[in-house]
C-alpha cells in the first residue's frame, strides 16, 4: 500500500489534517478562508427581487390575438359543458370555475377595440392600458356574487363585463369613468357602515356585487356593449356555439 503523504509538510507518516503536522494550524487556517458560507451566496433583501407570474409580468408585444381568445374561450366553454353534462349524468352538482382573467380581460380589450380604441392592450402588469384612457381595470361577473377589489389597485376607468349568460355567448360591457381615486368612488357603501375607502384604507379587499353597485353609481355607468361574442370582433368571427 502506497504511504499517505501529507500535502502541507511533506512527511509519510500522516496525512495534513493531522493534528500531530507542523503545519496543522497553517492548513487550518487556509482551509476556513476557502470556506462558502450560505450567507455568502444568498441575495441581500436590495437584491431579490420576487418574479411575478408571467402573465403579470408581460409587457413585450400583445401576443394575445383575437384567434387566441377564440382557441381559449373555446376551450374553456367545452370544459364547463362536459362538466355540467357530467353532472347530470351522476346526480351531482359541481362548483363551476369561473372565467379565466386572461379570456374576460381579452374579450373586454377587443370589445374596446370594437369601439375604436385600438391602443387597449394586454402587455402590461394590471389588466389592461390604454393611451387613450389610461389604465383600465377590468372585472367580469358570472353570477350575483360580490366582487372584490385590491386596496392598492388603482386605475383610471374600469369596465364590467356582465358575464352571467356566457354559455349562451352574451354578453353585456358597462363602462364607468371614474378613477378609483375619486370621491364617487371612495364613498361607495361596501357594508351597512363602511365605505369602499373605509376598507381600502384597513388593508382590506372591499367585496361588492353588480346589484348593489349598480344604483350607487348608475349616474356614472354607461352600458357601451351588448350582445355576442362574435359580435365583439371588428371583423366578422365564427365560433362553435355548441
Amino acid at each position: 500500500m502506497k504511504a499517505s503523504v501529507c500535502s502541507s509538510c511533506g512527511a509519510s507518516d500522516h496525512r495534513c489534517n493531522n493534528k500531530e503536522c507542523p503545519q496543522y494550524e497553517t492548513y487550518i487556517t487556509s482551509r476556513k478562508s476557502k470556506a462558502v458560507s450560505i450567507h455568502d451566496i444568498l441575495p441581500s433583501d436590495s437584491e431579490y427581487v420576487e418574479e411575478e407570474p408571467e402573465v403579470l409580468a408581460f409587457l413585450g408585444t400583445d401576443t394575445y390575438t383575437e384567434d387566441v381568445l377564440i382557441e381559449q374561450y373555446t376551450i374553456h366553454k367545452t370544459y364547463i359543458l362536459s362538466r355540467i353534462a357530467s353532472g347530470k349524468t351522476l346526480g351531482i352538482k359541481f362548483r363551476l370555475p369561473a372565467i379565466p382573467e386572461d379570456i374576460s380581460e381579452n374579450l373586454i380589450k377587443f370589445t374596446i377595440h370594437k369601439l375604436g380604441d385600438t391602443t387597449s392592450s394586454w402587455r402590461c402588469k394590471g389588466d389592461l392600458v390604454s393611451k387613450k384612457e389610461g389604465v383600465q381595470e377590468c372585472k367580469a361577473f358570472t353570477s350575483d356574487g360580490p366582487l372584490s377589489y385590491s386596496p392598492s389597485s388603482d386605475w383610471d376607468v374600469i369596465y364590467f363585463l356582465d358575464a352571467r349568460l356566457w354559455l349562451q355567448n352574451i354578453f353585456v360591457l358597462y363602462k364607468i369613468k371614474l378613477k378609483k381615486s375619486s370621491e364617487e368612488w371612495g364613498s361607495i357603501k361596501v357594508s351597512k357602515t363602511q365605505t369602499f375607502s373605509d376598507q381600502a384604507k384597513q388593508g382590506r379587499r372591499p367585496r361588492i356585487g353588480w346589484k348593489l353597485l349598480y344604483p350607487q353609481l348608475s349616474n356614472h355607468i354607461e352600458k357601451v356593449y351588448e350582445g355576442t361574442f362574435e359580435g365583439i370582433f371588428r371583423a366578422p368571427q365564427s365560433i362553435d356555439s355548441q
